[in-house]
């Protein structure tokens, strides 16, 4: 009994897999929702349609201090951590995004960092250009940070938009402000 129904399974599977188009479809889907699932999984317990946190803290270059948000436009919260792979490979894409423009601001908070030192050699050799903000553990909390890169896009309300872990494409990254830009 068991054996039939297994051989049944490998037929139904071989029938599906024998055209290419439908194999093709099968395999998109299978991607997209793995895709969604790990995203929904690393999101899981990170805010989303509410404020975002008032932060003030200072700036990398010690040039005083600055705000994480910029009221009225939408623009990128970027949470790293210097000695994160990551983040050293995808924090160019948001540098890229603030710079062409395509968003209003953008802003990178280092957290989990021995020194500012630390946080300096990142800086210079990723050749980021946005601000940077000495964020702490009570910042990490504030935002509900616990994997790096994080990152938040707000809304022109100050309302957290969207928010991802991990390494974000430009385009993802666009899309997502372009979304916060439109509600």
């Amino acid at each position: 009994m068991e054996r039939a129904a297994l051989n049944r399974i490998k037929s139904a599977w071989r029938r599906l897999r024998s055209n290419f188009w439908r194999s093709l479809a099968l395999d998109v889907v299978l991607i997209i929702a793995v895709f969604f699932s790990i995203h929904a999984w690393q999101t899981r317990d990170l805010p989303i349609d509410q404020p975002a946190p008032a932060t003030v803290l200072p700036l990398l270059d010690g040039l005083g201090v600055r705000s994480a948000l910029t009221r009225g436009e939408a623009g990128v919260v970027y949470f790293f951590a210097p000695w994160c792979f990551y983040c050293r490979t995808s924090i160019g894409n948001l540098d890229k995004l603030a710079a062409g423009n395509d968003s209003a601001w953008a802003v990178a908070v280092a957290l989990d960092y021995a020194d500012e030192d630390e946080v300096r050699a990142f800086v210079e050799e990723t050749g980021i250009n946005m601000p940077v903000l000495m964020g702490d553990e009570s910042t990490a909390r504030d935002w509900s940070v616990r994997a790096f890169p994080t990152y938040y896009v707000i809304d022109t309300e100050g309302r957290i938009s969207s928010r991802s872990v991990g390494y974000s494409t430009r385009l993802g990254m666009w899309l997502r402000y372009k979304r916060a830009r439109a509600w």
